[in-house]
């Protein structure tokens, strides 16, 4: 099965004494799941998991989560979970050929930088920030210490107020002075942090290597999605399936949509962002599309009128089938039709030496004439006069 997504996701048997990759997040996804190693040699064999940022190349000594942890014959392992996402990768380790590691869990969408976030060995004796949650986000933080030296160590965990950096006071400790001999690990799950607050580490030991892992708080919904109330989004959306809205719909951020966007009625106060075409439909489960903007031409199609207080473009005006164009560069005005001014010129009529035709007989002293009327007052005249 090729690139599974929920259950057993990879298998290793590493070569001996050598850092493998035993699987890799894919690109903005998150894995959530439990390492298991099963040894079967009949003698003991000593372990190391790790997490790098990409691949072997970007893997550090202090990425280690377990660093030499001991497994009898027929004995096996289980880890606590653990995160890791967008192309983070699980390393493994054994000085047995005989030492299998698998990771089983589920892949997820990560909408958040989910997975591995911070790694470092200690200054001794010094207050140091492991890793602090950004403004307004959430997080359940994971942190691992690993005893990678020969002596014993001693180390303190503490969560600082917001904007404390590495300040720290007596009752925010976590961990106090907790000792942990060589080749040995320590785990701490699902510490939660809100933002702009740190994870503060202190040790004795320089060998001592704290990583970091946060999950921030989320939820990544695959069914159908139901809210009773409000739903209030206070950042950006991008909507990769259709949406339908049959009430009013209030933007206060940018949304962005790579397919359908139906909705009922809007108030928005941020943009509306659309990949393709934009149709309005008239009310009713069956509408019929009334209006539409095409996303390859900008064209704007409507069954009805259009109505504005103002018309500006770049290119020419068309109505209809060329029934009447203003010509973009010269602004002639072209009229295949009948021309009705009702309320008349508001200037001179200069026909530059063209006719007019079909001109009526004149009515009023402020009529103009036409030839046939000039000439039959002539013809009487003359009669009259001879």
């Amino acid at each position: 099965m090729s690139n599974p997504t929920f259950g057993y996701l990879a298998s290793l048997v590493p070569a001996l004494k050598t850092r493998e990759v035993l699987h890799t997040a894919p690109a903005g996804k998150v894995v959530e799941g439990k390492i298991v190693v099963t040894h079967r040699d009949p003698y003991p064999v000593r372990i190391r998991i790790g997490v790098s940022s990409g691949g072997i190349t970007q893997f550090n000594p202090e990425n280690y989560i377990l660093y030499d942890y001991q497994i009898g014959e027929g004995q096996s392992y289980e880890s606590d979970f653990i995160y890791y996402g967008n192309e983070q990768s699980l390393v493994v380790w054994a000085d047995s050929p005989l030492t299998n590691f698998i990771i089983h869990g589920q892949v997820q969408d990560d909408p958040t930088d989910t997975g591995f976030v911070s790694a470092t060995k200690l200054t001794p004796r010094t207050n140091t920030v492991l890793y602090t949650v950004p403004d307004g986000e959430e997080a359940l933080l994971s942190i691992f210490v690993s005893n990678q030296g020969p002596s014993n160590g001693r180390f303190r965990i503490a969560i600082s107020d917001e904007n404390a950096g590495s300040s720290i006071t007596a009752d925010q400790y976590i961990e106090y002075n907790t000792d942990i001999v060589p080749r040995t690990s320590y785990q701490r799950t699902e510490i939660k942090v809100r933002g702009n607050q740190s994870i503060v580490a202190y040790s004795d030991n320089p060998d001592l290597a704290f990583s970091v892992y946060a999950k921030f708080n989320y939820s990544v919904i695959s069914t159908d999605f139901t809210v009773a109330g409000d739903l209030d989004v206070g950042g950006n959306s991008l909507l990769r399936s259709s949406l339908e809205v049959r009430g009013t719909s209030l933007f206060k951020e940018p949304v962005v949509s790579e397919k359908t966007l139906s909705i009922g009625t809007t108030a928005a106060s941020a943009p509306l962002v659309l990949t393709g075409p934009l149709s309005i439909k008239s009310s009713g489960e069956e509408g019929s599309t009334i209006a539409s903007i095409s996303d390859t031409t900008g064209n704007i199609l409507t069954s009805g009128s259009l109505i504005s207080s103002s018309v500006t473009t770049s290119g020419d005006l068309v109505v209809g089938n060329n029934k009447l164009v203003v010509d973009a560069d010269t602004g002639n005005l072209t009229v295949a039709g009948t021309l009705d001014l009702q309320g008349g010129f508001g200037g001179n009529l200069n026909l530059l030496n063209n006719k007019v035709t079909n001109l009526a007989d004149p009515s009023a002293a402020t009529d103009a004439t036409n030839r046939r009327y000039v000439d039959s007052k002539v013809v009487a005249f003359s009669i009259a006069l001879g």
